[in-house]
């Protein structure tokens, strides 16, 4: 697995899935949502894990390379870092939205 490109997105819990993992809305801080994203459960902190906690998600892209196991690729999802925005300025309620 090789690194790819940083990157640093906002993101609010919009639903929790089977397996172990929660889907978040990507956002910027004026209320433009759209790109979603199912992140492994577990990642996110116990108190951010709430439909509409609003959380930042700091990384870097993982480029799978041809001789990655499933480990790697799972190892991978484990990404990114899931930290607490205390700014509620940069979203509104994102209830019916997503």
């Amino acid at each position: 697995m090789k690194d790819g490109r940083p990157f640093r997105e906002l993101a609010v819990v919009t639903m929790h899935l089977n397996g172990g993992f929660t889907k978040v809305v990507l956002g910027q801080a004026h209320g433009e949502f759209g790109t979603a994203w199912d992140i492994p459960t577990e990642t996110i902190p116990v108190h951010l894990r709430a439909i509409g906690s609003r959380m930042l998600l700091v990384g870097r892209f993982q480029v799978p390379e041809a001789g990655d196991s499933g480990e790697d690729i799972r190892r991978a999802l484990r990404h990114p870092e899931v930290l607490e925005v205390d700014d509620p300025t940069w979203a509104g309620d994102l209830k019916g939205s997503a």
